[in-house]
């Protein structure tokens, strides 16, 4: 008997890209037969839900697709929603497919194909660009969902954009699977869209505030990042000199996670580490704290990379300290949370 394959998609105000794709994604693999396709929307405003009823409702009848709704999400969340998405898909193998993503005529039979020819495999595009780069498609991911399990998913320390799957597919190889790339590139179109469009749903675009910057000497900056829900971040960065997208490398490979609140002219951080307070005392465009000025940056350019530099920066600190330690993540549980299955008004737990 054929493996099941669970095609998953998880979407937070992406309607206009699920629109173009899902139909075309079911319609050219509905052939292989052992399948299913599931949407996770995770919290979205656009419409979402209103479409998949009226517009797919059609494969939710017949078992082919599942429509799950995660309604407690403030923010885009990658690692959380997608651990949350293949726990609860029911397919041996289990493939992440973006919503830009198309899946091209007969992929699910080609992954079966590559899962039967070999053993302890999971598949990837290039992303390493051996042998081609294809932006928008490197989402995609399969693997067997046991192998998935026994590694605890994406890192969920890593919500925002990046290094998410490198850390996942370090972990996979790590635990004895081996790294296959998606060669035939038909299985590998995308709708084009830019950076901006890849973080507008995240965390640090929506609740970033200010960012603070002691620039010591080339080589180390202290820096800290205010957000618009009393969280904050503290640490030291340096150059970049791994061969990366991250900008900078963060000592330690970790921020000093703190709450911070405005008293009169001063900035009060509180380390949730250690309960460390620092008190900031505001001048005009910075503030000073044992006599050390950190500089308000306000040049618009650079505040619009934040929202993709941030998470960057963040998460390839994680990749380090997981590749360096390999103590495992996630060690309360991954992808829990309370989800509705097509539409009904009965919660189901998911722990």
């Amino acid at each position: 008997m054929k493996q099941k394959i669970s095609f998953c998609t998880v979407c937070m105000n992406r309607l206009h890209h699920l629109r173009q794709t899902l139909p075309l994604n079911i319609k050219s693999n509905l052939s292989y037969g052992n399948l299913e396709f599931i949407v996770m929307d995770y919290s979205s405003s656009d419409g979402l839900s209103e479409w998949i009823k009226s517009e797919m409702s059609e494969y939710i009848e017949k078992g082919i697709l599942v429509y799950y709704r995660y309604d407690e999400a403030d923010y885009f969340d990658r690692s959380h929603s997608r651990n949350l998405m293949f726990k609860l898909a029911t397919g041996d193998i289990i493939c992440n497919t973006d919503a830009d993503n198309y899946l091209g005529k007969g992929f699910a039979a080609y992954i079966s194909k590559k899962f039967q020819e070999q053993e302890n495999l999971f598949l990837v595009p290039d992303t390493k660009r051996k042998f081609y780069y294809l932006r928008d498609a490197l989402g995609r991911f399969c693997a067997a969902k046991q192998d998935f399990m026994d590694v605890s998913g994406y890192d969920e320390r890593m919500s925002g954009y990046g290094f998410e799957d490198d850390d996942l597919y370090e972990r996979l190889i790590h635990n004895g699977k081996k790294e296959v790339i998606i060669m035939d590139l038909n299985y590998l179109r995308a709708i084009k869209h830019g950076n901006e469009n890849r973080v507008e749903n995240e965390f640090y675009t929506n609740y970033f505030h200010k960012i603070y910057i002691n620039y010591e000497k080339p080589e180390r900056s202290n820096v800290v990042v205010l957000y618009k829900n009393g969280l904050a971040h503290k640490g030291i960065l340096s150059p970049n000199m791994y061969n990366t997208p991250a900008p900078a490398v963060l000592e330690n490979n970790q921020w000093e996670a703190a709450y911070w609140e405005k008293e009169g002219n001063k900035i009060v951080l509180t380390s949730t580490d250690n309960k460390t307070t620092y008190t900031f005392i505001e001048m005009n465009d910075w503030i000073t704290y044992n006599n050390i000025d950190y500089y308000n940056i306000s040049n618009e350019l650079f505040l619009r990379k934040l929202s993709y530099d941030l998470p960057l920066i963040t998460n390839f600190g994680h990749f380090l300290s997981n590749k360096e330690k390999r103590a495992g993540v996630n060690l309360d549980g991954f992808g829990k949370g309370a989800v509705y299955k097509n539409f009904s008004t009965k919660k189901n737990i998911v722990s």
